[in-house]
């Protein structure tokens, strides 16, 4: 079975009039497949099409035996799959609410014979770090139409570590700091609830480093030069300007468990 996903065909013959009502060949469901996929794929890049054409150019070649209703049912069907999968579908075609278990699992099988690897970075995730490698994929790409989101997200719990740490430190290279970054020179951003300059403390060498949680591994950072020193293309070397710039600072080698 080819499930190659290729632009539908154009009219090339008009559909004969006796109509099929036994169920669909695995032939028939990835014609329909094929010619979903294509819709959704120019949903989500914001591309122009026609629901309409696509199910008439369906029943004028590969299924000229089926009616447009029951292709605009399998493409609910389709629809309902995809929602399983917790992956995109289109707008235009409501999840169908009565698909069989087994339809259903022919659906999932047949989809993902014909390639949905293209809607993985679509899939909700409560891992950060998942999270932003799917961010930075989607953001590469061209994201067409807005996403419909989640209005009730599920809640996850999960069993985090996390590090004893010494108010004292903190408290004092904040001081130490006089609401001023010590990265990049600029006053605190805004006053904290405390009544405070804002300024965040951060590890030079990371805790989960074995970095120590002293003031000679400790900085006090607006919120933009925090967030460099974690997700920057240049966080090396801004750590080597760190180094360079506080001269309490001193360098520690990492160590792994």
């Amino acid at each position: 079975m080819n499930c190659f996903v290729h632009p539908v065909m154009s009219d090339l013959f008009q559909a004969p009039a006796v109509l099929n009502n036994s169920p669909w060949t695995d032939d028939e469901l990835t014609s329909a497949i094929q010619a979903y996929l294509n819709m959704l794929r120019a949903e989500l890049n914001g591309q122009a099409y026609s629901k309409a054409e696509v199910n008439r150019q369906l029943r004028a070649s590969q299924l000229p035996t089926r009616t447009k209703g029951s292709i605009e049912f399998r493409m609910q069907n389709i629809s309902a799959a995809l929602y399983e999968l917790k992956m995109p579908w289109i707008a235009g075609y409501l999840p169908a609410k009565n698909i069989g278990s087994t339809v259903k699992e022919k659906m999932v099988a047949l989809l993902r014979d014909c390639g949905i690897d293209f809607l993985e970075s679509y899939i909700p995730t409560s891992d950060h770090v998942t999270l932003a490698t799917k961010v930075t994929s989607l953001r590469m790409q061209t994201l067409g139409t807005r996403p419909i989101g989640n209005f009730q997200p599920t809640m996850v719990s999960s069993i985090t570590t996390s590090y004893v740490r010494d108010p004292a430190v903190k408290a004092w290279v904040l001081q130490a700091a006089k609401g001023q970054c010590e990265g990049c020179d600029s006053p605190a951003p805004f006053v904290g609830n405390d009544g405070l300059p804002y300024l965040e403390v951060h590890h030079v060498m990371p805790l989960a480093s074995h970095g120590s949680d002293t003031t000679t591994n400790a900085v006090a950072l607006c919120p933009n030069c925090h967030r460099r020193c974690h997700s920057s293309i240049d966080r090396d070397n801004f750590k080597l300007h760190l180094y360079q710039k506080i001269p309490r600072l001193i360098i520690e080698a990492p160590t792994a468990d």
